[in-house]
């Protein structure tokens, strides 16, 4: 009985064989419009045809809820062969309901109407209809024709029958595989992977069906849904009234900035070649679009509805410094005494008039220009107000005298919620530029630390009697100090680095030296012939946290730069935290140079808000630029100026885009930068936008920014941790971009507070788990269970899994035991391991200062830093004397080609 079973499973498979030279079921038109009915076969070009013929089969209705598949029509095709693209296509007046079309290598007279169709000899076959592959009908045809297990294919599925065919998609494919079938438009006779197909467009966020066309760029972005997928795409904007085009772009999406109030129609037009420019102009016809190709328009157009939004009638705003501050300090000077300054409002269009008032809010003077010059008014205390208006001011309400918030307007009016207050000093000799001060201060990544001081005056400064302090924690003595060397040109900066800086730090660098050894919350103070000058935080006093500045960053993890109009030090921390803008970690953009107004007016700065971003396949990212000293009318320019991202394809083709800074408006500006979602998975690619000045004397400060898309939709086998842990000579991962999936134990903590960091180790080794932006809602707990998904990656020689995917399978399993090591090198990394014999290099160096601190530690004849961060059991501990073991966790940071060198340990618990 066993062989018989063996027999039968033989013959049956050796029945369903493809044994006519590949020959399959390519495509078939059944429900036609303008397209007759047809069946489309393909294999290798110019085969000859002779000895297959063309079944078509029904299944007939014997009663009683019975049902046999029938012959209802035959076709030999002897005499055809396969053109030079191997496709033939044969007319047949097929079965419009429940049928199926089978190829058979065999003569038409073993065919027979009316009669069951041979279970043998079967090329190729496949099962049409409005149904399930249950419904009787169906699966008779399939008992028949098809393997067990086969589905069957409706035409109408999408709604669209007659202007849909079943294709194989692409060309070909395996015998009796229904999943290689698409519904598209008929191509009877020619390839199914179509040049062009206009299809029809879908609108990515629905909220975007209306839009504001008045307030920056009104971006929109598209899904094109097409049977032509590797065709270009442009969109375009028509005014469905008279059908010209209004706008156009390539890609996914289009800017509707200025267009005004309407409706419009955005229409796709797919193509294989370029189009021809003239054609796709403003004020041409869209229905004489041309290309040098193929082109197609999409079936019917998305309708977007445009608007010009209504501003707030008035607002004074808020009145702040040109620079930012609510307050400022000026010394009087015959040669003027200017002070210029701007304001926030959301009545960004309306009139803008600034008063100068008394303290008790009485008008002086009144001015347009976002300055003043306070010498002829002399040493006193002053307000400035800011007055939104539209319609005439009566005259009368803002003379000598009159109280500010009296001023009325034909319109509207509206006096600012707070004024600038302005203190003129009689400073005698000694001007507020006189002296060198603390301008940047870098609180980055590791090392990356750094102090710059600036010499505001016009001769060169003799830094002899200057030395530079650090307060760990709250100490009265200084913990590091640096007597300064050399001179300081006029104008110019000195840069006090950390000597295992990155390169952008130690290449900015005057000089190297230990008072970099700090984090935020220690007080750093400039000293002159043993006098503080000017100092950050308070001495003495541990704020058990970083130091905050009030433009809402803090000394810890971020960079701090002097505002232009600071010209002195300050040894008041309630005065100086105000004085300083804030950027992200790791932005070295402005150290090496610095610039203090001095009295004067100042030059106009604007600048991204930060270097890198970074955004999810199908997600947006707010791309925002923010100005200083707007002293006057603005406009510049954010265009793509490298990446390896592809414009169109991964991201929206709708720059360069423009934005008009307003002279007084201190108005920060932004766009959404949008990440296509491709179907195609990809590995992470980059955008580099520039800042670009297009109108008005203005400086550039963060001038690019990196934008990171991260993958959405990559397919991810599951891996070993060792099997993308392989390094080659020079300490490079040879895995690099690998998309994959790691599965192991949760150890350690979460040390990256915007994301994700954990190590992740499992039975063959560890791996460093990271996400810049994302926590996946998982909150770090040693012994769990997870499963990650990503790429890999490596930073200063630490391999890493960049996340994209977290899934928790569960808590409470046992973590690595340490093992005792004699060396630390790439076998210990994210490994938990041992050391004994442990000393300390310089036991100054151990600080307690939050979040973390670094250490030198020899044992044998190695040295590496250790990591002790503020939530382990060691923090705030004395530092430990003489030899100890340690347990933690080992890590690499090598800022040096090649990466076999900085290994590090972090104790645990």
């Amino acid at each position: 009985m066993t062989n018989r079973i063996q027999l039968l499973i033989a013959f049956y498979a050796w029945s369903f064989c493809a044994v006519a030279q590949g020959v399959v079921i390519n495509e078939i038109n059944v429900i036609s419009g303008d397209d007759e009915q047809f069946v489309e076969l393909f294999g290798l070009p110019e085969t000859n045809l002779e000895g297959l013929s063309l079944a078509l089969v029904k299944s007939q209705f014997l009663g009683g809820g019975q049902y046999e598949a029938q012959i209802y029509s035959t076709f030999d095709l002897a005499g055809l062969s396969l053109n030079e693209s191997g496709l033939v296509a044969v007319e047949l007046p097929l079965n419009t309901t429940i049928a199926a079309v089978a190829v058979y290598e065999a003569d038409p007279s073993m065919l027979i109407v009316g009669e069951e169709p041979p279970s043998d000899d079967i090329v190729d076959a496949f099962v049409y209809g409005n149904t399930t592959p249950t419904n009787p009908q169906a699966s008779e045809l399939i008992s028949a024709l098809m393997p067990p297990g086969s589905g069957i294919i409706y035409e109408g599925e999408e709604g669209n029958a007659q202007l849909h065919s079943i294709s194989r998609f692409p060309n070909g494919g395996d015998a009796f595989d229904l999943s290689s079938y698409v519904l598209q438009a008929s191509t009877q006779g020619e390839s199914n992977i179509l040049a062009c197909d206009g299809g029809w467009l879908e609108i990515t966020n629905e909220a975007n069906d209306t839009l504001c066309t008045d307030q920056g760029p009104a971006v929109a972005t598209f899904n094109h849904y097409s049977d032509a997928p590797y065709a270009l795409l442009t969109l375009l904007i028509v005014n469905p009234s008279t059908g010209t085009i209004q706008s156009s772009a390539n890609g996914s999406a289009v800017n509707f900035q200025g267009l005004g109030d309407g409706e419009f129609n955005i229409v796709a037009i797919s193509h294989d070649l370029p189009l021809i420019s003239s054609s796709i102009e403003q004020g041409q016809s869209l229905a004489g679009v041309m290309g040098e190709g193929c082109v197609s328009v999409s079936e019917t157009p998305f309708i977007v509805f445009c608007q010009t939004c209504e501003m707030p009638a008035c607002d004074g705003g808020t009145m702040l410094t040109a620079g930012g501050e609510p307050s400022t300090a000026v010394c009087l000077s015959a040669e003027g005494t200017l002070v210029p300054f701007g304001y926030y409002s959301e009545a960004v269009e309306d009139d803008f008039l600034f008063a100068i008032c008394n303290t008790d809010d009485e008008i002086i003077e009144t001015t347009t220009q976002p300055y003043f010059d306070f010498t002829d008014l002399g040493a006193d205390d002053y307000k400035i107000w800011g007055i939104s208006t539209q319609g005439a001011i009566d005259p009368t309400t803002i003379e000598t005298g009159a109280l500010v918030f009296d001023v009325m307007a034909e319109e509207c009016d509206s006096v600012g919620a707070s004024a600038l207050e302005v203190t003129v000093l009689q400073c005698g000799e000694a001007g507020l530029c006189d002296d060198i001060f603390i301008s940047e201060y870098v609180e980055g990544d590791a090392h990356n630390k750094a102090i710059e001081i600036h010499n505001p005056s016009g001769i060169a400064v003799d830094l002899t009697p200057y030395s530079l302090e650090v307060y760990n924690n709250g100490a009265t003595e200084a913990t590091q100090q640096l007597d300064l060397e050399g001179q300081i040109p006029p104008g110019g900066v000195v840069v006090v680095g950390n000597s295992q800086a990155t390169s952008a730090i130690t290449d900015a660098s005057t000089v190297f030296s230990n008072v970099t050894w700090y984090n935020g919350n220690d007080a750093i103070v400039l000293r002159k012939n043993g006098e503080a000058i000017d100092i950050m935080g308070v001495v003495g006093e541990d704020p058990e946290g970083p130091w905050t500045v009030t433009s809402g960053g803090e000394m810890a993890e971020h960079t701090l730069v002097r505002k232009p109009n600071i010209g002195s030090g300050t040894t008041d921390w309630n005065e100086g935290m105000t004085q300083w803008d804030s950027y992200p970690q790791d932005t070295f953009d402005f150290l090496g140079s610095h610039t203090a107004t001095c009295g004067g007016l100042g030059t106009m700065q604007v600048g991204f808000d930060s270097p890198e971003l970074y955004v999810y396949e199908g997600g947006g990212v707010q791309v925002s630029m923010s100005p200083s000293y707007p002293l006057e009318d603005a406009l510049v320019q954010v265009s793509v100026v490298g990446g390896d991202a592809i414009v169109g394809a991964d991201f929206p083709d709708v720059f360069p885009l423009e934005f008009n800074f307003e002279m007084g408006l201190l108005n920060t500006q932004s766009f959404t930068f949008t990440a296509i979602d491709e179907e195609d998975p990809e590995l992470q690619e980059d955008v580099l936008l520039a800042l670009s000045v297009l109108s008005g004397n203005v400086e550039l400060g963060i001038d690019t920014v990196v934008v990171h898309i991260l993958p959405s939709d990559l397919e991810y086998p599951v891996y070993e941790i060792n099997q993308v842990r392989g390094t080659n000579p020079q300490g490079v991962l040879d895995s690099l971009e690998v998309a994959c999936e790691l599965r192991g134990i949760v150890h350690g903590w979460n040390d990256y507070p915007n994301g994700l960091q954990f190590t992740l180790i499992d039975e063959t080794n560890g791996i460093n788990a990271f996400s810049p932006i994302n926590d996946f809602g998982y909150e770090v707990q040693e012994g769990d269970s997870v499963r990650v998904r990503g790429v890999i990656d490596q930073f200063l020689g630490l391999a890493q899994i960049r996340l994209d995917t977290l899934i928790f399978e569960g808590s409470g399993f046992e973590t690595e035991e340490p093992a005792l090591v004699f060396e630390m090198d790439e076998e210990t990394e994210s490994r938990i391991v041992k050391l004994k014999c442990v000393e300390l290099v310089d036991p100054d160096q151990w600080t307690n200062t939050v979040p973390g601190f670094d250490v030198d530690i020899t044992f044998g004849a190695q040295i590496i830093k250790m990591r002790v961060d503020a939530n382990t059991d060691l923090f705030n501990q004395p530092p430990p004397m003489g030899v100890f073991g340690i347990s933690g966790i080992g890590g690499q940071r090598d800022y040096n080609a090649p990466l076999v060198d900085g290994y590090t340990i972090t104790p645990r618990g």
